[in-house]
């Protein structure tokens, strides 16, 4: 099963937490329990529970793409810490969390992340195949060529 969440706002890219950071400690630490708890109740209104292992795939729907990857990537932290609190998983360790977790940046009038989770990796190669646009044939050469 492979369930998709779309959270329609996005929460603060790393510059946001940084700035939220050097205000004061407090600053910081009320952000973090606001985005979580708003992460939380968002997705508590979902009826999925992932018991062990979770595959993760971001999909980032972004206004401008002047901002750094990693920067809109580390919005994912108050996402999982959300996902955690509403008990859709277990946990948001490695144990939990499988490698890879992949990142996608779309253009869009405005800014949101969809979120797709499934309990085997499966279908983050029809993703990487669908939006790098792939032959099947350059994907069987690729694939060959990393050993899969």
């Amino acid at each position: 099963m492979i369930f998709e969440m779309r959270i329609n706002f996005l929460p603060p890219t790393l510059n946001d937490q940084i700035d939220f950071a050097r205000q004061s400690w407090q600053v910081s630490a009320r952000q973090k329990k606001y985005w979580t708890a708003k992460i939380c109740r968002f997705a508590s209104t979902c009826d999925v529970k992932f018991s062990g292992q979770v595959w993760l795939e971001f999909h980032w729907y972004l206004k401008t793409f002047a901002r750094d990857h990693d920067n809109v990537a580390a919005a994912s932290k108050f996402i999982m810490d959300g996902l955690v609190a509403a008990a859709v998983i277990r946990n948001d360790n490695l144990c939990t969390i499988s490698s890879p977790v992949v990142h996608y940046y779309h253009r869009a009038k405005k800014d949101e992340v969809l979120v797709r989770m499934a309990q085997n990796p499966d279908f983050l190669l029809d993703s990487f195949y669908k939006f790098n646009q792939f032959s099947s044939l350059a994907l069987e050469k690729a694939l060959q060529f990393v050993g899969v």
